[in-house]
């Protein structure tokens, strides 16, 4: 009797148990299966290839550590749907190049999203801070960049002289001699113009004749403008041609700016 209701209780465990195992299994089934579904939201899918999944996630790590290749194979992937485009027109072509066109723009947009996002987080790494594109800003900073340029001018002009060299023929050097004469006397520069032919131009009637200072230059076009520092020793070639107020200007600040220990 005893032995009966033993083997009863134990019947009674296994299929407690068996039904516990049962359950876990439905909900695991139930849980698979949700999964499943979440991951394929269109269409009826019934096989699922491993190899293909494999090979997919072989490709996602490939890129992954390869952006170069995957950046290649996007290029390639758009060149080609163009490529098919023009030389097989069709809706499914057309269509085809359209969806990798906007895939391409949706994550150009997301790059630019992420580099403003970068450069509010880290606003050193901004160049339009220092140098800006709006019309307010290029204002203040050419402002800013024209008090620079005065005082190197200025800097400039009490060590070092400016040496002319022209000829009287030069249609360039005639154009250009009323220019260095306005710019070198409104920034208080001297300025030793230097005739290649023996004959001096209306703005500098007084030139030097060259005696050898073309060659030691190595001047090879006109006009030529050098600026040389009588205690150093030193010269730098500042213009060569037909040059305007504000290029020399620029260029003389340039000359400061890259050789301000050797002037």
């Amino acid at each position: 009797m005893l032995n009966k209701r033993k083997h009863q209780e134990e019947s009674m465990a296994r299929k407690l148990l068996h039904s516990i195992f049962l359950l876990i299994f439905t909900l695991s089934g139930i849980c698979y299966a949700d999964d499943y579904y979440s991951q394929h939201a269109i269409g009826w899918h019934w096989y699922d290839d491993p190899k293909e999944k494999s090979i997919k996630k072989e490709e996602h790590a490939i890129y992954k550590n390869n952006p170069n290749l995957a950046v290649k194979e996007a290029r390639n992937k758009i060149t080609t749907a163009l490529n098919q485009v023009i030389a097989e027109p069709s809706i499914e072509n057309v269509e085809k190049y359209i969806a990798l066109q906007e895939q391409l723009n949706n994550r150009a947009e997301k790059i630019s999203d992420l580099w403003q996002q970068a450069l509010l987080k880290n606003p050193e790494l901004n160049y339009s801070i220092n140098h800006p594109t709006n019309n307010v800003g290029l204002q203040v900073y050419h402002e800013q960049e024209s008090k620079l340029k005065d005082e190197a001018i200025k800097q400039f002009s009490q060590k070092t002289g400016l040496f002319f060299f022209y000829k009287s023929t030069c249609p360039y050097c005639v154009r250009f001699a009323p220019i260095i004469k306005s710019f070198a006397e409104r920034n208080g520069m001297t300025i030793i113009p230097i005739t290649l032919d023996g004959i001096s131009l209306p703005e500098f009637p007084n030139s030097k004749i060259d005696s050898g200072q073309a060659a030691q230059f190595h001047v090879t076009a006109t006009p030529s403008v050098f600026a040389v520092n009588p205690y150093t020793q030193k010269a730098f070639p500042v213009a060569y041609g037909l040059t305007s107020e504000t290029e020399l200007r620029d260029n003389i600040y340039n000359i400061m700016t890259r050789y301000k220990g050797e002037l």
